[in-house]
């Protein structure tokens, strides 16, 4: 059975959580809830995960415990201990190019400045991987970045990331199944 690798970015600890950096990390929250599995900790992955069989498939759910710049790590451990294929790993994460309120999808491109899939990058030495981009707005001056994606935002700013979520988790599973085109359908519909 081929292996899935989920993994939301974000930063450990209560300080980042809720936060627009921390997208990654609240879409793996709220399939816990849909999917009811238990995440555990496994120090030795650098990560919270979990094992789920989702349409035959094997998913690993992941969040990893370690700060986003550095976050390539994580997935370099869980990508050889799954011995999960490139192109099954499906990277959440927040982006400063797309409005608040916008979800796309990505497999393979660039990293657009973002130090997650930078250091995703350089330690999977691949781009290849898919990726579920949820906008958080840009703060309109790249000296605030560093500060704005570490705040909450505003109430509207959250219940958008959450509807951005329930879509990226409607259509995970086409993803898992290998329907990109229909994945992309359903999320442009």
């Amino acid at each position: 059975m081929s292996s899935f690798l989920v993994v939301g970015l974000g930063n450990p600890g209560s300080r980042y959580s809720n936060t627009r950096h921390n997208v990654g990390t609240d879409f793996i929250l709220e399939a816990q809830k849909k999917y009811s599995f238990d995440l555990q900790e496994k120090k030795t992955l650098k990560s919270l995960l979990a094992e789920e069989v989702i349409r035959d498939k094997k998913v690993i759910f992941a969040i990893p415990t370690i700060f986003m710049n550095h976050s390539g790590a994580a997935l370099k451990l869980l990508k050889n201990k799954f011995n999960t294929n490139i192109e099954n790993i499906i990277v959440i994460h927040d982006d400063l190019d797309l409005k608040s309120g916008v979800i796309k999808l990505k497999a393979g491109g660039g990293h657009g400045g973002h130090n997650g899939l930078k250091s995703i990058f350089e330690n999977l030495g691949s781009q290849e991987f898919k990726r579920i981009r949820i906008g958080i707005d840009h703060p309109g001056d790249k000296k605030k970045v560093n500060k704005y994606v570490i705040q909450k935002g505003r109430k509207e700013e959250k219940i958008d990331r959450l509807q951005c979520i329930d879509k990226g988790l409607s259509i995970m599973e086409f993803i898992i199944q290998g329907d990109w085109d229909t994945a992309l359908n359903k999320l442009n519909n």
